[in-house]
């Protein structure tokens, strides 16, 4: 008996992690087991994302952050327009980073999206990063067959790098959440997926 319940704690406490292998962290309050055929890590810089329509932003210049927990500086482009992290400060800032195969960051994005439309009138922002493609993955094909109510960035290696160093975490899984106050400061990393109630909960410290 002490064997199965050891089995299913693992399977409970486990994530997504890069190389697609489900992983353990002791953070993590929801999660499935993803399986697939293909590895991949950070490591996936030159792989193409296949694209159907605009339904996503394209990740543009990112600068590594100036100083210790604070956000990196990056650009995305969404429907022509540039538009920059820098231009978030004074708002609450949600950065979810997720990935197409990654079954606990596919369940958490109905409660994200639900967040993003409650909060739509206050100072927050919220921002969805897709990592560590792998090739083939069509993320406008996904964006169709789930949308969501939150701006979706293609990110890359350098974003994850960029985003690992600031906040002191090797960003080795998925879902992995960056909460940034109104000075642009990171106050909270969130590793593994969470309950409506429970961003909530954390979102509306700041945002009072």
């Amino acid at each position: 008996m002490t064997k199965y319940l050891i089995i299913l704690l693992v399977i409970v406490l486990a994530g997504c992690s890069s190389n697609n292998k489900t992983t353990s962290n002791e953070n993590n309050n929801q999660t499935t087991t993803t399986t697939t055929e293909t590895k991949t890590n950070t490591n996936t810089t030159n792989t193409t994302t296949t694209t159907s329509n605009d339904a996503f932003a394209k990740i543009g210049k990112v600068t590594q952050a100036a100083g210790n927990k604070e956000v990196p500086e990056f650009t995305w482009t969404e429907n022509g327009k540039e538009s920059s992290s820098s231009e978030l400060k004074g708002k609450v800032l949600l950065v979810n980073f997720w990935a197409t195969w990654c079954g606990p960051c596919i369940k958490e994005m109905p409660d994200l999206s639900e967040i993003s439309n409650e909060l739509k009138d206050k100072d927050f922002k919220m921002l969805g990063l897709n990592v560590f493609q792998q090739p083939g993955d069509d993320l406008g094909a996904f964006l169709k067959k789930m949308p969501v109510s939150y701006t979706i960035i293609d990110g890359n290696e350098e974003l994850v790098n960029a985003f690992a160093k600031a906040s002191g975490n090797d960003m080795q899984a998925v879902p992995t959440t960056f909460i940034v106050d109104k000075n642009g400061k990171i106050v909270e990393t969130i590793v593994g997926s969470r309950s409506k109630a429970d961003f909530l909960k954390i979102i509306n410290k700041y945002l009072s």
